[in-house]
């Protein structure tokens, strides 16, 4: 039997596209109070610099990828990297936060020129039976600046500041324009997008695998939200300790992507999908239990142990929820045609941040209600929901072949 067609290396430079997004996005955050205090305004108004990007990329994301559909996909590229890396040198020199908002904002425009865009080329390079794991790569990308950009960026900030940030993310953001610029070949565009094109995204499939996308991330962002109060809840970590804590969640997410991104080109992943939410639910449950069984003291061997099940759920939780991208993703692109893939792209990019949303705003309400220990089976809740999601998704939404 003869081996399935290698993944394109060129590929791979387009995981610079999605690690310079990802840690631009939040760069600066280990140093919001001294930015909060530098420019004279409270920490819950800066805080609103990541609700200006979020929202911002999650309503014109489909818009502004669906405008540059017919554009040449390297010449996109490069042109929303080096917008992002203009961007946040901009950020840097922000005499308000009033002005770094506006940057913020437009940064949030930009970025919906990079990340549809991107996994649409790493599609497009890839022979059909491995777009999944190419379009995974690209997703790797992402998570490794949770891994390592965004954790580079604080430390850069210790020593320079938090505008010393913005200037990180911009030379990063700089950078990968000049790698892709060297090393994708010139992918031409697709059709444009008229509503024609659109009218692809009221397909039940395409619907089926967005809604998956928007309750799984509903789902873990009802802890995630709040992980600083959890971890302290749970294991008395305040500051530094949380963060070490958070970077298991990118490793987690690492493991999620390579396992998703070998599932998604084979027939197994709508099992993969319930299997999946089934997973998160388990992993977000075992917060609320950890938090009704606290108080071992830290350093005991009670303590010890404590600890060592948070760590495994923060892994095992990101695991199973970025496991489901890379099968959503190449679910999308077989359900769509062409001229419609990097809207339907653009729309789960908006999934992504809407579900965000919706868990936060979840999870916040049941802490209003019962209290903190309740947001983990608030996500469990949530998660057995994509449960019945993705079991009929399997059933109705039956991806088409459109090439």
């Amino acid at each position: 039997m003869s081996q399935p067609p290698s993944i394109d290396r060129r590929i791979f430079v387009l995981a610079l596209a999605s690690f310079a997004m990802g840690t631009e996005a939040y760069v600066y955050a280990g140093h919001l109070e001294a930015l909060a205090q530098e420019l004279g305004r409270p920490i819950a108004a800066a805080g609103q610099l990541a609700t200006a990007f979020a929202l911002t990329y999650a309503i014109t994301a489909p818009v502004v990828a669906g405008l540059v559909a017919h554009v040449g996909r390297r010449t996109v590229l490069v042109a929303g990297l080096v917008l992002i890396g203009g961007l946040n040198l901009a950020g840097a020199a922000s005499p308000s936060l009033g002005a770094l908002v506006v940057v913020r904002i437009l940064c949030g425009l930009a970025a919906g020129l990079v990340g549809p865009i991107s996994s649409i080329a790493a599609a497009e390079l890839a022979p059909p039976e491995r777009r999944g794991q190419a379009m995974a790569v690209v997703l790797g990308g992402m998570t490794l600046a949770f891994v390592l950009g965004i954790p580079t960026g604080s430390v850069i900030g210790d020593l320079a500041g938090w505008r010393g940030t913005f200037v990180y993310a911009g030379l990063v953001a700089f950078a990968a324009a000049l790698a892709i610029r060297l090393v994708l070949p010139a992918l031409p565009g697709g059709a444009r997008a008229d509503r024609s094109a659109l009218r692809g995204l009221r397909e039940r499939a395409v619907q089926a695998y967005l809604s998956l996308t928007l309750v799984g991330f509903a789902a873990t962002f009802c802890v995630i939200a709040y992980v600083g109060p959890v971890v302290k809840a749970i294991a008395g970590f305040t500051g530094s300790g949380v963060g070490a804590m958070q970077v298991l969640i990118g490793v987690g997410s690492v493991v999620g992507i390579v396992i998703g991104g070998r599932a998604a080109d084979r027939r197994a992943a709508d099992r993969v999908l319930p299997a999946s939410f089934v997973v998160s639910a388990l992993a977000l449950a075992s917060y609320s239990a950890l938090i009704h069984g606290r108080g071992a003291a830290v350093g005991s061997a009670a303590g010890a142990s404590v600890v060592a099940a948070l760590a495994i759920g923060m892994v095992i939780g990101a695991a199973a929820l970025f496991s489901r991208t890379p099968i959503i993703q190449a679910r999308l692109l077989a359900a769509t045609r062409p001229e419609t893939r990097p809207v339907a792209l653009a729309f789960n990019g908006s999934m992504v941040f809407f579900g965000q949303g919706l868990g936060a705003g979840l999870g916040g309400a049941a802490i209003g209600v019962v209290g903190l220990e309740a947001v983990g089976l608030t996500g469990a809740a949530v998660a057995l929901v994509g449960v019945a999601l993705a079991l009929a998704a399997a059933r109705t939404a039956r991806p088409s072949a459109h090439g």
